[in-house]
């Protein structure tokens, strides 16, 4: 059994709710699907932990703070470039070498792991409503050879082509009851978020994968205690942390 995680973004609560969640189950491998950072106010002991996993992914957070959070808006940005300050400040090389070495994305036979889409792995959104943009998802799933996974919208639920060239199709966990079994239909799967849910569930999110059976999951975590970090960083928006009270 393999355990898919994205969009940790420095939420050391979330993190290790589900990583004692993944604790009690059969789990051989832990993936992650990028940005452990960004946002959050324990970056270092989430990067700690990813690296102890089997693959992680660039995610455009990780690629900001490495870089240049060019495109972002001013309070992801500020987060990012705080972010930064705060690796640094650790002196561990360590961890920006792990950063850097990254993949965009990462095949295993007909699995795909990026953090945005197969069309542009790093910082393509596929929103639930991107179903009915049939140029988009015709598009991206031409760069699909069955099954692709991923995070970035903060949004979970499975993408579905019912026949080739049909209109694709969107069902969240709720209207599969949490469970999906992969079959032979091009299959976009997107695992949510750890640190920063946005489905209107403020559970930490993440999926379990046991040969073609999938399970959504969703963990309870000390989600005041976050926010309350949150406050305390100036550089941090105080917004920030109430989203993660609604799942926004």
């Amino acid at each position: 059994m393999r355990a898919i995680l994205s969009d940790v973004h420095g939420n050391i609560e979330a993190l290790d709710a589900v990583l004692a969640d993944i604790a009690r189950l059969p789990v051989s491998s832990v993936t992650s699907l990028g940005d452990i950072v960004g946002y959050g106010p324990n970056p270092i002991e989430c990067v700690e932990r990813a690296m102890t996993w089997n693959l992680n992914i660039l995610g455009n957070h990780d690629h900001a703070v490495l870089f240049d959070p060019f495109g972002f808006s001013p309070t992801a940005e500020k987060a990012a470039l705080w972010t930064r300050a705060v690796l640094e400040s650790a002196r561990r090389d360590d961890m920006w070498a792990f950063l850097s070495e990254r993949p965009k994305q990462s095949r295993d036979g007909a699995f795909l792991f990026v953090h945005g889409s197969a069309r542009s792995p790093t910082n393509e959104y596929v929103f639930p409503e991107d179903v009915y943009n049939v140029t988009k998802m015709t598009k991206i799933g031409e760069q699909i050879e069955r099954y692709c996974f991923a995070g970035h919208t903060h949004v979970p639920g499975v993408f579905i082509e019912p026949e080739p060239g049909a209109q694709w199709q969107f069902l969240s966990p709720e209207e599969i009851d949490y469970t999906w079994r992969l079959d032979d239909r091009k299959t976009i799967v997107n695992v949510g978020s750890v640190g920063q849910p946005r489905d209107a569930n403020w559970r930490a999110c993440y999926v379990t994968l046991d040969g073609l059976n999938l399970v959504f999951r969703r963990v309870q975590y000390d989600v005041e205690k976050t926010v309350a970090k949150i406050y305390s960083v100036p550089e941090l928006n105080d917004f920030l942390g109430d989203r993660l009270r609604e799942g926004r």
